[in-house]
């Protein structure tokens, strides 16, 4: 119940800031939003606690998810 709620509420943000589903960076952003708000810490980390296990679960480049975050700032 609480996942639900959290995935919730950052589908609102993202939508809010004019990231939609139909986006490629959208599930990415997802994915990142939910470790941030697991562990605030990882945010000391980038690329090691928030885009490489992305990365790794989308069997992408740490890189390409960079790049997703980035295209997907330039939207919001």
């Amino acid at each position: 119940m609480v996942t639900s709620d959290l995935s919730a509420r950052i589908n609102d943000v993202l939508r809010y800031v004019g990231i939609t589903r139909n986006m490629n960076a959208y599930m990415i952003l997802s994915q990142a939003l939910t470790l941030i708000a697991e562990d605030e810490d990882r945010l000391r980390a980038v690329e090691k606690e928030i885009y490489t296990p992305i990365a790794d679960k989308n069997l992408r480049g740490p890189r390409a998810v960079q790049s997703a975050v980035r295209r997907a700032s330039k939207v919001a």
